[in-house]
């Protein structure tokens, strides 16, 4: 969550980022309360160097306001990312702290030399494993890095004041002129003063490389969120010019769609009856905004039943069911978009529209048949379409709207179509076009037989 003085992320890619990383920190706070409980557990016994089950307790105390800061940052925004470097260094100082010093809560004692290699030998990197842990789930390789950074050199600095350690014996201490016997060293590596400090470096660069190695990962993981938000993009923008079940279509190709490929298809065509009548009577920013209202409901309501709109002619809707997909019931589908499409309009006629006192009135026309599927267009000029003779008669079959004085008419190949999907339900789907009628359509050489119903029907 951002404060409202922090600066939004502008693109997809950072607004997914910051989401991951608030979500990373409230994460981290959380396992961080659990690693404490878990170390507690785990290394905090009654028989431990110093004897006092508490004093570790104590010390890991001071690792609870990170808990704190952590949730600040994630809920107070960018601005304050800074403390979470700051924290890293802390964390990494008093992390490699408690893992070498026998007392924490007295620092500048003498222990034994034993009392050393005991704490060394049972805590070793596994609490600074455990803290890069859950750096990385705050989703940064740089802080990953910083983090990373000061283990080594918290880690780095331990070594040699271990090193320094009055009695302690460590593996240097062989030097090159030692030539022990197999017993002599086992007998050197069983004795409680010795440190492997070998190992021990070992171990620090096996850290500072999983480092390394988490900081790669999680920079590749951002790399495919930005893809991935790019992708999600580019599929809204073509969802901005193309309806959503065609921009799926066009986002998951890699190449164009099918060109020329010929199906069999639904063609609807709406339009508003009398729209040049009453856009001139009217501020053409009212008409634009009707249009805009109109083409929301003809869109929605082709899309919920699986059609795609193919384009938009001033007042009137293209669509197409099961041109550029499968459908099983496209037929039943048409109808019962058009059967709704003509309800909506005349809800938001009577809700909405200001000026009811010339009330619209759609037609639409639904033909199946035969259609060539494609591109159209050249170079970067391509848009997909569905033309066709059947195309045509569906244009035609709305015109006719208007001399028949219906909302819908189909085609007596849609009927026959309707019928073979489903035989009762398109039974039922087609009572209501008792109406028939061979009707002379403009580019076709003989009448067409269509069937429909009376407005007042609807």
């Amino acid at each position: 969550m951002q404060s409202k003085a922090d600066p939004s992320p502008s693109s997809l890619f950072d607004r997914l980022v910051a989401r991951e990383e608030q979500r990373g920190l409230i994460l981290v706070a959380f396992l961080r309360i659990c690693m404490l409980a878990f170390i507690l557990l785990l290394f905090s016994k009654p028989d431990s160097p110093t004897g006092e089950l508490y004093s570790l307790l104590e010390v890991l105390g001071w690792f609870i306001p990170g808990v704190l800061i952590q949730l600040f940052v994630a809920f107070r925004g960018r601005n304050w990312r800074w403390l979470l470097y700051v924290l890293a260094i802390v964390d990494a100082v008093l992390i490699v702290y408690v893992s070498v010093v026998p007392d924490p809560l007295s620092p500048l004692t003498d222990h034994p030399a034993w009392m050393y290699s005991f704490v060394v030998r049972d805590r070793g990197v596994v609490f600074s494993m455990i803290m890069m842990a859950l750096v990385i789930m705050t989703f940064s390789p740089r802080l990953i890095i910083w983090f990373g950074f000061w283990l080594f050199i918290a880690w780095s600095t331990s070594i040699v004041w271990l090193m320094t350690r009055p009695g302690v014996i460590i593996s240097q201490h062989f030097g090159d002129d030692w030539a022990p016997t197999q017993d002599e060293i086992i007998t050197t590596y069983n004795l409680p003063e010795f440190i492997d400090i070998s190992a021990l470096a070992e171990q620090v660069v096996i850290v500072v490389v999983f480092t390394l190695a988490c900081a790669v990962m999680v920079s590749r993981l951002r790399v495919l969120i930005n893809q991935f938000a790019a992708a999600e993009r580019a599929h809204g923008n073509l969802a901005r010019y193309f309806p959503a079940a065609l921009a799926d279509q066009l986002a998951d190709r890699d190449e164009p769609i099918r060109i020329g490929a010929r199906r069999e298809c639904v063609i609807l065509f709406a339009d508003i009856i009398g729209f040049s009548g009453y856009a001139e009577k009217r501020d053409p920013q009212d008409v634009m905004r009707l249009l805009n209202q109109f083409h929301q409901i003809m869109t929605t309501q082709i899309g919920a039943y699986g059609g795609i709109v193919e384009k938009y002619i001033g007042d009137a809707v293209m669509a197409s069911f099961g041109a550029f997909d499968d459908m099983d019931c496209p037929a039943a589908n048409a109808l019962s978009a058009a059967q709704s499409m003509v309800c909506h309009v005349r809800d938001w006629q009577n809700s909405d529209l200001t000026d009811s006192t010339t009330p619209l009135q759609i037609g639409i026309g639904l033909n199946f048949g035969p259609a060539v599927v494609g591109d159209i267009g050249e170079g970067e000029a391509v848009t997909p379409a569905v033309i066709g003779a059947s195309v045509n008669l569906a244009a035609r079959l709305e015109r006719a709207t208007r001399t028949l004085d219906t909302d819908i008419i189909i085609s007596d190949s849609f009927a026959r179509k309707l019928r073979s999907e489903t035989s009762s339900a398109g039974s039922a789907l087609l009572r209501s076009f008792a109406k028939q009628d061979a009707i002379r359509v403009k580019g076709f050489s003989q009448p067409v037989t269509v069937h429909f119903q009376s407005r007042s029907a609807t």
